[in-house]
Parts: structure tokens; C-alpha cells; sequence
């Protein structure tokens, strides 16, 4: 793998051991850690390091001191406009401005905190494969830091992709997809941890207020680097066994991670955001999460797909099932 950075004093930490930085001009980078390059270096000087120098030339990890800008979204506009990306290729901001989540809410990429963007080309068929693209990311990084606080944070998922503890979000995943005549030719996965500050956002019915890792587990204050390592390893193996026809068993650890599962929620539209103007499309206690991701509640016939969903709090007798203790609010 090649290692390119901005700023080999805040990136040493992360490269691999006995890693060392040294400068490099970005003209005699192979093509493809060059088009990465230019797109998120915004023109500063370039230092490289390279691992296992006779493979895996093109693929390319990219670490950025301060992005000025969303990297997804810069490598999703790069990827539409048929610029090609080395297969693998990992980004990291330590900090950064002009970021965006889930329906496009802005805010500002702490330090000390993880934002990481990868690209990976899968051609597999997407009507097989649209649901498990969007659980890899999630139950990635959960596993990652799982393993990185020794069990100490296991966070759920609140449907889709948040990840959540009793404390509040913790975490933010999001999937892009590019397909061709029904096939999912590459996927890039953006993801948000919190792991040392909690951004500065409003908690709404759809969005708990954010936390941070280092509240429930101060052990993990400045493991950034251990967390980043952890998350290449697992989103490296996860995609190699979703290439595997029946190889991938994403979907029952996605299940039992589900914050949802047991508890009573409802669901707006996507297009909601006025709560007060707009009665829920459904509510109720969720029975089952199903494959595609769609939610079955109790006493509702048809599965809930494409809407917005808020925890309800849990009415007093009732119990939360097991499948949806592990980490919930």
C-alpha cells in the first residue's frame, strides 16, 4: 500500500511500524494514488511512504491534517464523473471543515475524532447486494471499536446507520453506490466516530444528542490511530467476504446489533421535518428487522421501508427483547 499525507508530523502515528515519511512529488505517484492525490491533497506538498513495496502499487491511503472539504463527497463527484479510484483506497481527515451527513446536515470534523472515506470496486449484483452495502459499514465499525475498547463500548444501531449508546451517537455511517446494468461496480463507505469530542449538533426525534467514545471508556483517549487500523483491517475483510458468493453473514450480526428490534418507534416519511404538522406514517413496537432492512412493527401487515424513525420510550411493564438489548438507549 502506498501512505501519502500533507503533514507527515500529525500523520506519523498511523503509519505502520517502522514507518517512516519522506517527501515525494506528486507527478511520479502511479496513476491511480495520483488522481486520489489531486483530488484531496488541495495542492499542498506531498510526503509518501510505501508497504510491501512489490504489491498493491495503486492502492492508496490517504491521510489529510485538515480537509477543507467533505471527502465523500469529493470522491463520490469524482467517482460520477468516471474518474477512476485504486480499489481499496482509504482516506482520513484528523479534522476539517464543509463536512456532511445523513440529509446533508453540516458540521465540523473534530480532532481526535475518526472520518473515514473507502472505496472499493465490488460488480456484484446490486438487487443482492444494496442491503448488505449499507449494513457493512455499520457493523465495520462497530466491530472495530468493540475491539479497540476490549469490549468496553458496544454501541447499536439505531435504522439505518446510527450508532448509538446510552449515552447518545456515537457514530455515523453512509453508503454510495455506483451501478452499472444492475451490478454494483464499486461502493464507498463514509464513517463518522466520535471518539474523543462530540460535535456541536441539536439533538432532534431522529438524531439523539451526540457523544463521545472517551465518555463511556476514557482508556480510548488517543487510540485514533489503533481505531483506524482496526476499521482497514475489518472493512478490507467484510468486502472480500461479500465478494464470496454466501460467504457474507452481515445481515444476523447487523440484526442483533439493532437498537430497534423490541422497542417502540415511529416512522415519518423521508421528506419530514415538521413533526408537528405531519402524523407519523406508522407506529408501534417493532417485531423484526428483515433482510432488505425493511422493519416489520406489530400489527401491521406490510414491512416499513425508506422513512425516518424515532425511539419511543419504552412503555413502563414492558421489557425490551433480548435481540435488541446489546447497546440500546
Amino acid at each position: 500500500m502506498l501512505w501519502l499525507t500533507d503533514r507527515p508530523d500529525t500523520t506519523a502515528a498511523f503509519l505502520p511500524p517502522g514507518g517512516l515519511w519522506s517527501p515525494a512529488w506528486a507527478g511520479d505517484l502511479p496513476p491511480g494514488p495520483r488522481a486520489a492525490w489531486g483530488l484531496l491533497g488541495a495542492g499542498a506538498r506531498c510526503w509518501r511512504f510505501q508497504d510491501f513495496p512489490d504489491t498493491a502499487l495503486e492502492r492508496c491511503a490517504i491521510l489529510i491534517d485538515d480537509a477543507p472539504a467533505s471527502q465523500f463527497e469529493i470522491l463520490q463527484t469524482a467517482l460520477r464523473s468516471g474518474i477512476d479510484l485504486p480499489d481499496g483506497s482509504i482516506a482520513l481527515a484528523l479534522t476539517g471543515s464543509r463536512f456532511r451527513g445523513q440529509r446533508q446536515r453540516g458540521w465540523t470534523a473534530a480532532r481526535g475524532n475518526l472520518h473515514l472515506v473507502a472505496h472499493y470496486r465490488l460488480d456484484l449484483p446490486a438487487a443482492a447486494t444494496e442491503a448488505a452495502a449499507i449494513m457493512l459499514p455499520a457493523v465495520a465499525a462497530i466491530e472495530s471499536i468493540e475491539r479497540v475498547s476490549e469490549g468496553r463500548c458496544a454501541p447499536a444501531i439505531k435504522w439505518v446507520n446510527d450508532l448509538i449508546l446510552p449515552a447518545g451517537k456515537v457514530a455515523g455511517v453512509l453508503t454510495s453506490t455506483q451501478i452499472e446494468d444492475e451490478r454494483i461496480v464499486r461502493a464507498l463507505f463514509g464513517i463518522g466516530v466520535n471518539l474523543e469530542r462530540a460535535p456541536c449538533l441539536p439533538a432532534t426525534a431522529f438524531a439523539p444528542r451526540a457523544a463521545a467514545l472517551t465518555e463511556i471508556d476514557p482508556t480510548l483517549r488517543g487510540k485514533l490511530p489503533e481505531l483506524f487500523a482496526a476499521l482497514m483491517a475489518v472493512l478490507d475483510f467484510e468486502v472480500e467476504s461479500l465478494r464470496q458468493p454466501g460467504a457474507t453473514d452481515l445481515y444476523p450480526r447487523y440484526r442483533a446489533r439493532s437498537a430497534c428490534i423490541g422497542r417502540e418507534v415511529a416512522l415519518w416519511p423521508c421528506a419530514c421535518d415538521d413533526l408537528e404538522r405531519s402524523p407519523p406514517l406508522a407506529q408501534g413496537r417493532v417485531r423484526d428487522l428483515l433482510p432488505d432492512l425493511s422493519l416489520v412493527l406489530e400489527g401491521r401487515t406490510e414491512p416499513v421501508r425508506n422513512a425516518r424513525l424515532a425511539l419511543l420510550p419504552t412503555p413502563r411493564g414492558r421489557s425490551e427483547t433480548p435481540s435488541a438489548h446489546h447497546g440500546t438507549i
